[in-house]
């Protein structure tokens, strides 16, 4: 018997954020804009992602590392494509603060990464040219 494909997309992701204007701020300078909101949550699309950020009362923060293999459990980061990695980069660094430069990574991406206000990892990603 064939398995019936059950999920076609990501519809969104949830964020939960400690202040919403500070991190509605961030996400529209990456890009986003604000399609829905009121004065707790907030739903914001660029192309096909769309974020549900919603403003929590539990700060208490998961401390997470770039190397991923020895964080705790739970969705990890939020990557993002992008066409052209180093022109992202450009533009977005002299307003935002990177904590990794453009590189080119063994696993067929050129990737750049930031964290949101509240420490989220945001990776741009462009595929490696496979010439």
């Amino acid at each position: 018997m064939a398995l019936i494909q059950l999920i076609q997309r990501i519809n969104n992701v949830g964020v939960a954020v400690a202040d919403l204007q500070r991190s509605l701020d961030f996400y529209q300078q990456i890009g986003f804009a604000v399609i829905d909101r009121d004065d707790a949550t907030a739903t914001l699309q660029s192309g096909t992602a769309t974020l549900y950020l919603f403003q929590t009362d539990n700060a208490a923060a998961l401390s997470r590392a770039a190397d991923l293999i020895h964080n705790p459990l739970g969705y990890d980061h939020l990557s993002f494509d992008v066409e052209d990695v180093d022109a992202a980069y450009a533009q977005l660094s002299q307003q935002l603060t990177f904590e990794e430069h453009p590189a080119d990574q063994s696993w067929g991406y050129r990737a750049a990464s930031l964290r949101d206000p509240d420490g989220n990892r945001i990776y741009l990603l462009s595929p490696l040219s496979t010439s």
